[in-house]
């Protein structure tokens, strides 16, 4: 449901769109997917913000779906996606949802762009390694075989974005989270959306406390735990819907 758009970008491939809802009634809602997915992965969640009356915009990240494949994918490229995204729909402010890569993606947004987001909602936010000892945990946007094990029934309904992932992306991807940037964690203090940080709990690769520390470095973060592993919104949408749509407002 939607009207579907073609959105150029400034230096990648132009980004498949679904804009459902008028944008001149309230702040959109732009929803970012993770790494392996694409926009379809949110329909159960988009379609619970349309029932409460938002604008839900979604995209294909470059690499993804039908947007296709990039000549880079560094981390600052998928922030430039969103933002192109974020220019074309002409409105002064967004609400940002992402999952994942997505959710790094918003928050990165954030950083350059404070003015234009209104409230966020992170999922699974793997942020920068602070050190060598983060560094020695290799947290990455992958998943761990629990993980992929669950997201056979997931794929197996809907093999689209894993047909459609260019798997060229992983390597680049993966190498930028192996670089500790201490000062990534400076630039936190610019976001000034209130912010949920909502974490998968045990069942997820990306250990709860890291998650907790950069909610809380963020001037308005708030925490959340749902242990569902790292798809929280897949594997446990009522509750996921719940808490986001409350702090959405």
């Amino acid at each position: 449901m939607g009207e579907s758009r073609r959105v150029p970008s400034a230096a990648g491939p132009p980004l498949a769109t679904t804009v459902s809802g008028p944008l001149d009634s309230s702040t959109p809602v732009v929803l970012v997917h993770g790494m392996g997915g694409d926009r379809s992965t949110w329909r159960m969640f988009a379609g619970e913000l349309r029932s409460r009356g938002r604008t839900v915009v979604s995209f294909d990240l470059r690499g993804h779906g039908r947007t296709g494949p990039g000549d880079s994918y560094r981390l600052g490229d998928f922030r430039d996606d969103l933002a192109a995204v974020v220019d074309h729909l002409g409105v002064d402010r967004v609400d940002l949802v992402g999952h994942s890569l997505g959710a790094h993606t918003a928050l990165r947004y954030a950083m350059a762009e404070p003015g234009r987001v209104r409230r966020m909602v992170l999922e699974e936010v793997p942020p920068m390694p602070r050190d060598d000892a983060d560094l020695a945990e290799a947290i990455t946007p992958s998943a761990t075989f629990g993980e992929r094990i669950r997201g056979v029934a997931a794929v197996i309904a809907n093999p689209g974005p894993l047909l459609r992932y260019d798997r060229a992306l992983g390597a680049p991807v993966t190498e930028a989270f192996g670089v500790a940037e201490p000062q990534w964690w400076c630039g936190l203090s610019k976001v000034t959306a209130p912010t949920l940080v909502v974490s998968g709990g045990r069942r997820s690769f990306l250990p709860a406390r890291h998650l907790r520390d950069l909610a809380y470095a963020l001037p308005s973060g708030d925490f959340l735990t749902i242990d569902a592993g790292h798809s929280i919104h897949r594997d446990r949408p009522v509750e996921f819907a719940r808490a986001a749509s409350a702090h959405l407002g």
